[in-house]
């Protein structure tokens, strides 16, 4: 069975789309094609699956007129099965599956018509445009084989039957647990490392971040590892510079995960601080939560997170905040530091719950007992 990955956004080295499932499917003999934007009109294979650079248009407006292309390329590949990754890239699978009778599964990674709406229009638009979006969902689902949900909370948005829908959530790969062995407990008089990993922005938390930093001892050092993505990485650094905290913060480009999970690895801490004025982050899921987990670090993830809160609780693998709250961010890292022995127990149950039931492999098997249904339907 030949699946074609189909993305108007999602890049050909995104965590979920190519290391988590394209990978897994390769593995479980599928025959996997990814078309993604691109620097140019190329291909290459990368761990088995084939990919198909395009060049993406600008902003709204680019990635509807991209579509057409998007739509000839996927046409062009002939295979069994589009996996969408967008909401748009899902219409262009739409229109596969009635012109082409193919089979079209769409990855529902985020709450899409909150996002919508809170990034292009005033509040009091808002809730029409997210029903806009859900109509959307309505008129595209009776040419839809599959809904994979990247989480629970975003199952509402689709009325079709349970059977139609298949849980598939971003947890992490065991494959890193064998470089990050139990942490020693850190003596008190130690500096406590923290860590956030992967995009950050205002709306994820670094003002709030820095302001916490400027709160705590001395001894408190974070570790920025990956891009800023609303622009503002010349303001974190002079924001960092204004609150004398240039000896405590390093900021990392992006890197490859491999590469990244050896940072955590020295950490102690690691941190999620998605502000919840952002409906989308009260129904986060983060993979970055996980990857935390399973390099033995304790978190400090906000109380908020419907979806996540429950598992810190559950596994006790670290502390509830406000993210919102600088103060409340220094109280949970005074904490940590203080109490390094419950620290580091927090990272080994953490540790432990990755390997017992929060793990991408067991995740990987509905996946590709899903596309083994549809093969044989």
């Amino acid at each position: 069975m030949k699946i074609c990955f189909l993305s108007s956004m999602h890049p050909a080295n995104d965590k979920r789309v190519h290391d988590k499932e394209a990978r897994s499917l390769v593995e479980g003999g599928f025959d996997v094609r990814h078309i993604c934007p691109g620097p140019d009109n190329t291909r290459q294979t990368v761990d088995g699956v084939q990919i198909q650079y395009y060049v993406s248009g600008n902003g709204l407006r680019g990635r509807i007129f991209q579509l057409h292309r998007l739509y000839r390329l996927a046409v062009a590949e002939n295979a069994d099965a589009y996996h969408c990754n967008e909401v748009d890239s899902w219409g262009v699978g739409v229109a596969l599956k009635i012109l082409n009778k193919k089979i079209c599964v769409f990855d529902v990674h985020e709450h899409y018509p909150s996002t919508f709406a809170e990034s292009r229009f005033p509040k009091w638009a808002q809730p029409a445009v997210a029903g806009l979006v859900r109509l959307v969902f309505r008129l595209f689902l009776p040419f839809t084989d599959r809904i994979v949900l990247a989480k629970r909370t975003v199952s509402d948005d689709f009325k079709c039957s349970d059977s139609k829908k298949v849980l598939v959530q971003n947890f992490t790969p065991m494959d890193g647990l064998s470089v990050a062995p139990d942490k020693s407990v850190r003596i008190a008089t130690q500096r406590l490392t923290i860590v956030h990993l992967g995009l950050f922005s205002k709306v994820r938390g670094w003002p709030q971040v820095l302001e916490a930093m400027a709160k705590t001892d001395d001894r408190v050092h974070l570790k920025v590892i990956g891009a800023f993505n609303d622009g503002t990485l010349d303001e974190f650094q002079s924001t960092v510079s204004r609150l004398n905290l240039v000896n405590r913060i390093e900021v990392f480009e992006w890197m490859p995960f491999n590469e990244a999970f050896h940072h955590l690895t020295d950490a102690d801490v690691g941190l999620i601080a998605f502000q919840p004025s952002i409906q989308n982050h009260v129904f986060a899921m983060p993979h970055k939560l996980f990857d935390y987990m399973a390099a033995g670090l304790s978190v400090l993830m906000p109380k908020q997170a419907i979806e996540v809160a429950p598992i810190v609780e559950e596994t006790r693998c670290g502390l509830l905040i406000d993210p919102a709250d600088p103060e409340d961010i220094a109280r949970g890292i005074e904490v940590l530091l203080k109490d390094p022995v419950e620290s580091n127990l927090m990272g080994r149950r953490g540790r432990t719950a990755v390997i017992d039931t929060y793990n991408w492999e067991s995740e990987a098997m509905k996946l590709l007992r899903m596309y083994e249904e549809l093969n044989l339907s």
